[in-house]
């Protein structure tokens, strides 16, 4: 593994200090670089569209293994998260294709280009589906097909499955990751699942935060902040947030109320504070004494 390592090592410096027009082949590769490509063909043997083998990190590129005869475009139609790959800045295509070869129609070799294809589909498939930076699955977003993370200006925002491929094509096979997770960040637009906050929902998101004493709004507010893109995903965020408003306290204290029980009433209150989420970690302590 250590020899493995290193070889991917001196391969990703190779390319990454190449002249622009100088992209990856096959064809050029020589020596180890061969041997250790047919390794890597020797590992995948067998196993149907193995670009999609999400098991092991992969450590170099290496094309099409032997028997694999499908083109460019079929492979780009079995892989959604290449097929949708855009263009935006920090896409960083010119450095991606020195990595991994050129997969578009400006590549004229047909092999080369179905070998690049191949390369590019198995590093986008590794990063869909990792988990998050704790370890966790994530959920609707992984292996969903999209590269999460880019921002409407172009900017691959670090803690995402973007920012972890910007990483890849600026430093090669080093930057992924053996235990298959994406970075931590501290960029409050960044969700635990690595994906993007649009500014109506991280400007809810940080106002909930700061209203943590008044439950009712912050969890609405923080519902906002957690929901899906769009006004649907923003109703059904504020709606969550109410009912967990509701089953952590509301609820307690309103019935309380119509019995006119003070003590009651003010329990209610600050179990729903106790249970927000926003909470400084200090205020638990002070809130249990007061409650108990």
């Amino acid at each position: 593994m250590t020899t493995s390592i290193a070889v991917a090592n001196v391969f990703s410096n190779v390319w990454n200090s190449a002249p622009s027009s100088h992209d990856w082949n096959k064809s050029q590769l020589t020596g180890p670089l061969r041997e250790q490509v047919a390794q890597e063909h020797k590992r995948i043997e067998g196993i149907e569209k193995p670009e999609q083998d999400v098991s092991r990190k992969p450590e170099i590129a290496t094309g099409r293994p032997p028997g694999d005869n499908r083109t460019a475009e079929q492979i780009i139609n079995d892989n959604p998260i290449l097929k949708k790959l855009g263009h935006q800045k920090d896409i960083n295509r010119s450095l991606a294709y020195k990595l991994l070869g050129d997969w578009t129609s400006n590549n004229k070799d047909p092999d080369a280009r179905a070998d690049a294809a191949f390369n590019a589909a198995r590093v986008l498939n590794y990063i869909d589906t990792s988990l998050s930076a704790d370890g966790e699955h994530r959920g609707k977003a992984h292996g969903n097909g999209d590269l999460e993370g880019i921002t409407h200006s172009g900017d691959a925002r670090h803690g995402t499955p973007a920012g972890v491929w910007k990483d890849f094509t600026e430093q090669g096979y080093l930057a992924l990751r053996e235990h298959h997770r994406l970075d931590s960040t501290s960029d409050t637009h960044v969700r635990k699942d690595g994906t993007n906050k649009d500014n109506v929902q991280w400007a809810a998101g940080e106002a909930g935060k700061r209203t943590r004493f008044i439950p009712g709004l912050s969890n609405i507010l923080l519902g906002i902040g957690d929901s899906e893109p769009g006004v649907i995903g923003a109703i059904k965020g504020a709606k969550a947030g109410f009912d967990k408003t509701r089953a952590d306290g509301f609820d307690e204290a309103l019935a309380s109320a119509t019995r006119g029980n003070l003590v009651g009433v003010v329990k209610g209150y600050i179990n729903a504070v106790k249970n927000n989420e926003a909470k400084p970690n200090e205020a638990q302590s002070a809130l249990d004494k007061i409650s108990s």
